[in-house]
């Protein structure tokens, strides 16, 4: 599927919010199963959820035994739906079905060829190959589906295509990859073999700017949207890197927060006494992520749920909008 020549900008309204404190508890990342099929990853496990906003059970739990986590960072599913997590205190990268049934993991400490130091972000290619964000080796390694070393690139620094505590990771369509590169305050794209194509973003709280982004994810049009964790936003740039638009929270209580709410007479009389605008608000977004009906997940970390997004925007051919203009004089007439 080829990108659009361009975009009509519709909109990009606020849909729901899933889950609460006691249902996703400080949630890490999420994954997105067919039929409306979800698996938040949290601190001690994988809940299941839906689109229905249903508690479907935890799988998964706390510990280093297979299947286990003990620091868990990052989730993606595979073609399959089975479930690929990072954990950094293990340093590994485990898979569980579906349903949780172990199916292997792999990974061990250290800096050579193929070792993990803390790693978090994972992505998967078309063919289901793994980039994983080594966070405290400060690179990128590419594995194959079972573990064996590819390739890797990157060290410490702030230098074009060197990272300092790499964090989120995605690949897109194309294979390009796209690094939150956590202390530099900024995303790098690169080649699938690792060749620096651009960067965006600079230290600060300004439109375009990041301060300390935690996830990347990019959609079908190009658009790519950063979990801009130090700032408690998430920012949406175009293909190219222009600052697009951002989104600050505008969270209502989903179904499951209103059945629990609605059960505790405490709660319902604390949530009667607070200021509800600063309810809505993101706080320390962790990830975000797109399903391919357009929706976008932000994992909202500190306030435990997660807010959805619905994108709206038309593909353009090339004679139905003007050409870029050349001149600084035209772009101000």
């Amino acid at each position: 599927m080829s990108r659009p020549h361009a975009l009509l900008r519709a909109g990009f309204p606020y849909v729901t919010t899933l889950g609460h404190l006691l249902m996703l508890r400080s949630p890490k990342d999420i994954a997105i199963g067919e039929e409306g099929r979800l698996y938040v990853l949290l601190t001690d496990g994988i809940r299941r959820t839906n689109w229905d906003d249903e508690d479907l059970g935890m799988i998964g739990g706390v510990g280093s035994g297979d299947g286990q986590f003990t620091w868990p960072a990052a989730i993606v599913r595979d073609r399959d739906e089975n479930l690929i997590v990072s954990d950094e205190a293990l340093h590994r990268i485990s898979t569980l079905s579906s349903e949780g049934e172990f199916l292997g993991s792999w990974g061990e400490p250290g800096d050579g060829d193929g070792q993990l130091n803390r790693p978090s972000g994972i992505g998967l290619d078309k063919d289901e190959n793994i980039y994983v964000a080594d966070t405290r080796n400060h690179r990128v390694q590419k594995f194959t589906r079972d573990g064996a070393f590819q390739l890797k690139w990157g060290c410490h620094g702030d230098g074009e295509g060197q990272f300092d505590m790499p964090w989120g990771i995605t690949i897109d369509e194309l294979g390009d990859v796209y690094v939150a590169d956590w202390r530099n305050d900024r995303v790098q794209k690169f080649t699938a073999d690792g060749e620096l194509i651009f960067e965006l973003g600079s230290t600060g709280s300004g439109d375009g700017q990041l301060i300390r982004p935690a996830g990347v994810e990019v959609d079908g049009d190009g658009d790519i949207y950063v979990a801009d964790w130090g700032n408690d936003r998430v920012q949406q740039f175009s293909a190219t890197g222009r600052y697009v638009d951002k989104f600050i929270g505008d969270a209502t209580l989903g179904k499951a927060a209103i059945e629990y709410v609605r059960s505790n007479p405490k709660t319902l009389r604390l949530r009667e006494m607070i200021t509800q605008e600063p309810q809505k608000r993101l706080r320390e977004p962790i990830s975000v992520r797109l399903d391919d009906e357009g929706r976008m997940y932000i994992v909202d970390h500190l306030s435990s749920r997660v807010q959805v997004y619905q994108k709206e925007a038309y593909p353009l051919e090339p004679g139905e909008i003007m050409d870029e203009p050349k001149s600084r004089e035209l772009q101000c007439a």
